[in-house]
């Protein structure tokens, strides 16, 4: 923790103080079991998990549309020229921030080719689907997704394309 100090030497003052904590390392998870209850799950419970957690990604894509909304942008086209973007230009070799971007803009990201097809969610998630693949071929995301003026873009308000 740091403070800075008020000084009239134009210099630059800080107070700081660390604080450390000592823990415990477990070796094995059954040394958790003492302090916490360890939850057994059957297998179709994994299994419906996996289908709840598949709509998650959906659910964010609307939750973000409708807030840009709110807001008076036009909410559906911003996320997908988003997702566009963030397909085009690839952040996730940027650090933690670029890695979380990259899952999140990402329709198809952990998708495994073994999963079952399920069409509703397919045409569901087709959207945005076509807005990463549209990014991925280099299409002008600007141009495609013109009710999310220039300017107005969900990454434009976090980052800043420069060409190098």
């Amino acid at each position: 923790m740091s403070i800075p100090i008020q000084n009239n030497d134009n210099v630059a003052l800080s107070f700081a103080a660390n604080f450390q904590y000592q823990y415990v390392e477990f070796q094995n998870i059954s040394e958790l079991s003492q302090y916490y209850f360890i939850k057994q799950v059957s297998r179709e419970q994994r299994e419906a998990d996996i289908l709840s957690r598949r709509d998650e990604r959906l659910i964010f894509y609307k939750s973000i549309a409708e807030m840009l909304t709110s807001k008076g942008m036009n909410g559906v086209d911003c996320v997908l020229r988003a997702i566009c973007e963030a397909a085009q230009y690839p952040v996730e070799e940027e650090g933690f921030v670029g890695e979380i971007l990259h899952i999140l803009l990402t329709p198809d990201y952990g998708k495994s080719p073994f999963d079952d097809v399920d069409p509703e969610w397919e045409e569901l998630m087709s959207p945005y689907k076509d807005a990463a693949t549209a990014g991925r071929q280099m299409f002008d995301c600007v141009s495609i997704y013109s009710a999310c003026p220039e300017g107005q873009g969900v990454l434009e308000f976090i980052t800043t394309l420069r060409d190098e």
